[in-house]
């Protein structure tokens, strides 16, 4: 039986390594990490619009499909970079406060952990198969061979809007219940 390399493999592998860098991290910086994410949606999502509408029209040597290739490349990187500036060099803190008990904390930093894996992948996909996370997936060209050929691809594109909701609204939940037990 052979090995072969898919993206529903990469889809899990990564999950599990970033539960695990969340395990290590811990819940605060998970948090952070989730809310770094979301601007960094927003922000190449935002970027992306103005570098489709002003920059793109204005390279005539570019191709139909060149085009939409600097775009999603460009989506992608800022997306990247954007979080990562916020992750390392972010200048707001996520204190929340302790679980009394480590198997609850445990479970927590794991959740948090899924969901931004979540986020982030779904992000990804909808970039690369050609949308835009904010704007949704009227531009997204479902005949690639990405949405093509994996179940799990076409399952987070597909509910796209569950993985950037559900995340926020569990930051929400939590913080309800912080307030519940000061």
């Amino acid at each position: 039986m052979d090995l072969l390399l898919t993206w529903d493999l990469f889809i899990i592998v990564f999950f599990v390594v970033v539960i695990t860098y969340s395990m290590v991290i811990q819940r605060n910086a998970t948090m952070k990490m989730i809310i770094a994410t979301y601007m960094g949606i927003l922000t190449a999502d935002g970027l992306g619009t103005i570098f489709e509408t002003y920059i793109l029209p204005n390279i005539p040597a570019l191709t139909l499909d060149a085009s939409t290739q600097a775009l999603v490349l460009f989506k992608v990187a800022t997306f990247i970079i954007v979080v990562l500036l916020l992750v390392v060099k972010g200048g707001f803190k996520v204190d929340m406060l302790l679980e009394s008990s480590v198997i609850t904390r445990l479970l927590s930093t794991a959740i948090f952990g899924f969901l931004n894996a979540g986020l982030i992948m779904s992000t990804l996909l909808i970039y690369l198969t050609g949308g835009g996370f904010v704007t949704g997936t009227q531009n997204i060209i479902l005949t690639t061979s990405l949405y093509a050929e994996s179940e799990l691809v076409r399952i987070m594109v597909n509910n796209y809007s569950v993985w950037f909701a559900i995340p926020a609204v569990a930051i929400v939940l939590i913080s309800f219940m912080e307030i519940k037990n000061d």
